[in-house]
């Protein structure tokens, strides 16, 4: 019994280690926008989330986060990302265990990004910024009041901390979006072509 753990374990282990490869190499594939980087670095954490155990969907968002990190030098937005795309495994993988057809878990996985990911940026940049921060969260938002005064306005009735999630969460709409089209076309295609063949190859049953 502990040899067949053990070997599981390490098994788990060398597969959250390509995966998570996969997505530092795949963050270096993006988009340079006014605010955010959107990459396809969430395609191999849903691949992952949808065909593997759950612990490996959410260490690859993890891993994501930080390869994001390094490569941009905005570790105060892909950090915040990572973390969100783990959640975002996590959800995929529950769905993935009750659907039939594990491509449409990928689909609301990505989709869910709106709610985890953009809300774990929106929230950490927002609070730091409603509780002071000197950091880059401060200038970037100071310029997002700039970019959309039309929201600004609409939100200026909402108590502070509030009102800055809710602007930062409407700024990066339009980069999520193009994140999540992207990241859910490419990893829709790969489960519904050959997410079989992948559980096979890897040997997890579920």
């Amino acid at each position: 019994m502990m040899g067949e753990f053990k070997i599981a374990g390490s098994k788990m282990v060398a597969i959250t280690a390509v995966f998570g490869a996969l997505a530092i190499v795949c963050t270096q594939l993006w988009i340079p926008l006014f605010f955010g980087n959107p990459n396809l670095g969430s395609t191999p954490v849903t691949i992952a989330g949808v065909l593997c155990p759950m612990p490996v969907g959410i260490t690859t968002g993890i891993i994501k986060g930080v390869g994001a990190s390094i490569w941009t030098g905005q570790p105060f937005i892909e950090m915040p990302a990572g973390v969100g795309d783990a959640l975002m495994a996590a959800f995929a993988n529950y769905l993935a265990r009750r659907w039939k057809k594990k491509a449409y878990a990928a689909i609301a996985g990505q989709l869910s990004r709106y709610l985890f990911t953009s809300g774990m940026i929106a929230l950490y940049i927002g609070l730091a910024v409603s509780f002071g921060s000197s950091g880059p969260e401060t200038s970037v938002f100071q310029a997002l009041l700039k970019k959309f005064p039309w929201f600004v306005k609409l939100a200026s009735p909402l108590p502070s901390p509030i009102a800055y999630v809710a602007i930062v969460w409407v700024a990066i709409f339009p980069a999520v979006t193009l994140s999540i089209i992207a990241n859910m076309l490419i990893s829709t295609v790969v489960i519904a072509a050959a997410g079989e063949r992948i559980e096979k190859l890897m040997k997890f049953e579920r």
